[in-house]
């Protein structure tokens, strides 16, 4: 894990250079390793069959994504999510798995007293993540690292209702499979808090191989709204790219109330 976690982080400094067509957080690296998809032979259920270095996502004990039962959360009094998104984003990748967005330096996370760098923020629909069960039709995943390689992904939880703006934006000039292309809209456009005091976390991995554990998962649900049109031409274009929820295994679920 240790040495996926580096090799990501390298990844990240190559993103900041002007690299754009670096695939962060759960597809990083992705045109190293063998192929896989989220469904058929090369689906879920096989992914850590398909290489060694994808061993954990068979074998891991804290593996993400999760579904979250609130008769079974544990309420702690933990210090809101503190954000700094005053950035524009720069491009938009298709890389197959997903529709990434790269932004410009400087925005972060600060959770634990620390510091973590977002690095970009990508789309699943429908919503890797379930409530009770239940999945939404869209999850974005805001991906941030700290100055030693720590991975805290972000989970906002979106619902179906109202045309987004910024979800527009994106499906404007969304790109064919293994392109890319300049996006630019504030990032304060799509999330306009600085400050979450509500939010689920737990230790989980990425949810794309190779699965490497020992990230912190902080969950939003913010239920933003996002049009049955948008969500439908993003399935369109990707098609559904969410992976099957994953045991607890004994983790706790905090709640921040």
């Amino acid at each position: 894990m240790e040495r996926h976690m580096k090799r990501a982080h390298a990844i990240v400094e190559l993103c900041w250079a002007g690299f754009a067509a670096c695939i962060l957080s759960s597809h990083a690296v992705a045109g190293e390793d063998p192929h896989w998809e989220y469904s058929g032979p090369h689906g879920p259920a096989q992914w850590g069959e398909l290489s060694e270095e994808f061993a954990t996502c068979s074998v891991g004990s804290n593996q993400s994504p999760i579904d979250i039962r609130k008769e079974n959360i544990v309420k702690a009094d933990l210090t809101p999510l503190h954000l700094n998104y005053q950035v524009q984003t720069t491009e938009i990748v298709n890389n197959g798995h997903t529709l990434q967005i790269n932004v410009e330096k400087g925005a972060y996370l600060e959770v634990d007293g620390q510091r973590f760098e977002l690095a970009q923020f990508h789309m699943h629909s429908p919503s890797e993540h379930t409530i009770d069960g239940d999945h939404y039709p869209l999850e974005l995943h805001f991906v941030h690292y700290s100055p030693e390689g720590e991975v805290a992904v972000l989970g906002i939880l979106f619902k179906e209702g109202e045309r987004h703006p910024s979800v527009a934006r994106v499906e404007d000039v969304a790109p064919a499979k293994g392109e890319r292309a300049a996006l630019r809209f504030a990032l304060t456009d799509l999330v306009k808090k600085s400050e979450i005091p509500s939010y689920y976390r737990y230790s989980g991995s990425l949810t794309t191989p190779p699965c490497s554990e020992g990230l912190r998962w902080f969950l939003w649900p913010a239920l933003i709204e996002v049009s049955k049109e948008q969500i439908d031409a993003y399935v369109k274009l990707i098609g559904q790219d969410a992976r099957n929820v994953q045991p607890l295994h004994g983790r706790m679920v905090l709640f921040a109330e």
